[in-house]
């Protein structure tokens, strides 16, 4: 047995946990979740768990608790993992119009996700001048917009034991992010070569909610392999959204992690204990990170269990130069420029689709932290301000 999973042909069970009001330290040992407060998560008994199957065309969700029965799940499955899902969306304060925070905190994401960026002062960032400084305010402008939070790391700072690529340091990054608030439901990592494209479009009206995630989920079709083309294998037939944990782009090259959610539970910090598997690190290395990742979900079925892919656009939108997959469209969400680094034509890109960006108001704190430089802009180091009473075991490699 191994970190809550036991050998195979054994039934296993990851004990849920509160996505609300409770320190990720402290661990639930009961199949529910206390009623803390109003917004405390339930976990639902095996009878009342919500399938979604592939349906054509945008899926709608009818129910009033925001999830559609199609069939139930038979007691006692194997997929009795993660049952805790967010609260329904108060249709009165799902207005995306507002960048006002004290609107924003009425949203059901509110406070529940964290957008994690990571990056080196050591590299030249793209060739794109003043990069940082249009990332901070992009993200930070979005993060006040709904109530989000943000955090920047300096990748450097989690360099791993024997010298691994920095690419690695990811995970470690998103290890402690989980410390750092505890609060928090969602982590939203973002390379910081993307560029938020649509301000008023919330990450709970796109794919967080129910109806956003079967807006755009892709299933029962085949994956592409890195490289492209067809790689023998397929996103799920069907899923349950209290137990999706981690969202990412399936599209012409496969899986990018440049862009994706994950959910926090015990799954995840399994997950993410298993994606830096030293055999992981030792093995991959052209696309390294991105490789582990593939690996986990083609050769693990409890990774694909709790894997929604979206299509491409949803996440993974390129700029119109890059041949890796479906190019950005008028009313996506974000651009992202992967690979840019080794193209010429990247800084001109760049600033093109920086131009062509929904312009929101940025908030006079941000542009003042901006002038003044003490924007949070790589700010983040390993293992310093943690918490008092932070879980260091889950940091620690």
């Amino acid at each position: 047995m191994r970190d809550g999973v036991q050998d195979p042909g054994i039934k296993y069970q990851f004990e849920p946990l509160s996505l609300y009001n409770l320190p990720w330290a402290a661990r639930q040992t009961s199949a529910s979740v206390p009623d803390g407060s109003d917004n405390s998560a339930k976990a639902l008994p095996n009878s009342a768990e919500q399938v979604i199957p592939p349906s054509p065309g945008n899926a709608r969700l009818e129910d009033t608790s925001g999830q559609k029965v199609e069939k139930a799940k038979p007691a006692g499955s194997n997929d009795d993992l993660l049952k805790a899902s967010p609260p329904a969306p108060d249709k009165s304060s799902t207005d995306s119009s507002s960048s006002s925070p004290s609107s924003s905190r009425k949203r059901p994401d509110a406070g529940k996700v964290l957008m994690v960026t990571a990056s080196s002062g050591h590299r030249g960032m793209l060739g794109v001048p003043h990069l940082k400084e249009q990332v901070y305010e992009n993200r930070m402008t979005y993060a006040n917009r709904y109530g989000y939070e943000f955090m920047w790391a300096n990748i450097s700072s989690y360099n791993l034991s024997h010298g691994e690529p920095i690419y690695w340091n990811k995970i470690p990054v998103l290890q402690e992010a989980f410390i750092r608030y505890p609060e928090v439901e969602w982590l939203w990592w973002m390379d910081i070569d993307i560029i938020i494209m649509n301000q008023s479009l919330s990450m709970w009206d796109h794919v967080l909610s129910p109806e956003g995630m079967a807006r755009h989920a892709v299933l029962d079709k085949v994956i592409n392999k890195p490289g492209g083309g067809p790689s023998g294998w397929k996103t799920l037939p069907s899923y349950n959204y209290s137990e999706v944990n981690f969202i990412i782009a399936s599209g012409g090259w496969g899986m990018n992690v440049g862009n994706f959610l994950m959910r926090r539970s015990y799954w995840s910090e399994w997950l993410l204990d298993l994606w830096i598997e030293p055999f992981y690190v030792e093995k991959f290395k052209v696309l390294p990170e991105n490789d582990g990742w593939t690996h986990m979900y083609r050769h693990h079925p409890i990774v694909r269990r709790h894997t929604l892919c979206t299509n491409q656009r949803a996440l993974n939108a390129y700029p119109a130069y890059n041949p890796l997959g479906e190019h950005y469209a008028p009313g996506d969400h974000s651009v992202h420029f992967a690979g840019c680094g080794a193209n010429e034509k990247c800084p001109g890109e760049w600033a093109k689709y920086w131009d062509l960006r929904e312009k929101d108001q940025v908030p006079a704190l941000v542009k003042q932290k901006l002038a003044d430089g003490t924007a949070e802009i790589e700010n983040v180091q390993k293992g310093i301000g943690l918490p008092a009473g932070a879980n260091m075991d889950a940091v620690a490699r």
